[in-house]
């Protein structure tokens, strides 16, 4: 995969779906040394305790997002939320950030969604010699969009 690529766990569009989940939870991003391939969005009831969180130096062990919105305009559904800030690079940041992971930490750190952070699958994010500014694009965290009549 590339830098970018994201896939959604089954659990979490099925929680989503029941009402588990709502625009006031505390929703939070977590860093992880997982490849983004390793990644199993079929686990059931998968939370960020299933993957090997990395923090340290300028690194926190979790970022809460800020001004969640979720909006529909037409058939799309659009969840979004203000980027994190800027990490700086450091000696004392992780070696091994790989993945980044969307967890809803008000309903026992469900994990939601994933993002490939490597430029090649495996080669882990440089930390120590660069800054980094993770940013979710202009659609939003995730859209779903409404196909039917």
């Amino acid at each position: 995969m590339a830098a970018g690529s994201t896939k959604a766990f089954n659990d979490a569009v099925l929680k989503t779906r029941k009402g588990a989940y709502a625009e006031g939870d505390t929703w939070q991003l977590v860093f992880l040394s997982d490849t983004y391939a390793s990644i199993n969005t079929d686990l059931t009831n998968p939370t960020s305790a299933s993957f090997t969180p990395v923090a340290g130096g300028n690194v926190a062990a979790s970022y809460t997002l800020g001004s969640i919105t979720i909006d529909r305009v037409t058939n799309v559904i659009k969840f979004d939320a203000a980027d994190i800030g800027q990490i700086l690079k450091s000696a004392s940041n992780p070696a091994n950030l790989k993945t980044a992971l969307l967890r809803n930490a008000t309903v026992t750190n469900d994990a939601i969604q994933a993002w490939d952070m490597t430029a090649d699958g495996t080669t882990s994010l440089d930390l120590i010699n660069n800054d980094f500014t993770f940013t979710f694009g202009a659609g939003g965290i995730n859209t779903s969009t409404n196909q039917s009549a």
